[in-house]
């Protein structure tokens, strides 16, 4: 069989041919045809879980705030916060995406929580108010 094929085996023909043939046929289906930035604001929303609060801008300088809803391969849904309808945007329609956390009144905005603050600040006093009455003692 070797003088038959120039010197090659029977089995390394069948490799051969195998591979030619049948890896181009079982080669994996591409997902929809998205643009690099479309692709990057896609795999950003999946990374949220459904009714994560969201903060959309998009590239027509507009922008939504409301709750994720189902992410799809070109498009997504969410509740519009200010309405709570329902809405469908393509990923190629949005500038930028970040979770959302609902801030209301001006100056609540993270940082702005003095509530943290006081329980700290009523210890610390009174840790000072235990060890001055200690040491005048």
């Amino acid at each position: 069989m070797r003088n038959l094929f120039g010197g090659k085996s029977i089995v390394h023909l069948a490799l051969a041919w195998t591979l030619l043939v049948m890896v181009p046929a079982c080669q994996a289906q591409s997902g929809p045809n998205l643009d690099k930035h479309a692709r990057k604001i896609h795999k950003r929303l999946v990374k949220y879980p459904t009714g994560t609060y969201v903060n959309l801008a998009f590239r027509d300088g507009t922008a939504s705030t409301g709750m994720l809803g189902k992410v799809a391969e070109t498009s997504f849904t969410m509740t519009n916060a200010e309405n709570n309808v329902p809405e469908t945007h393509y990923y190629s329609e949005v500038a930028s995406v970040d979770s959302g956390k609902e801030y209301i009144g001006e100056g609540s905005g993270s940082g702005h929580h003095f509530r943290h603050w006081v329980p700290v600040a009523v210890g610390v006093v009174a840790a000072g108010a235990a060890v001055t009455a200690f040491e005048v003692r």
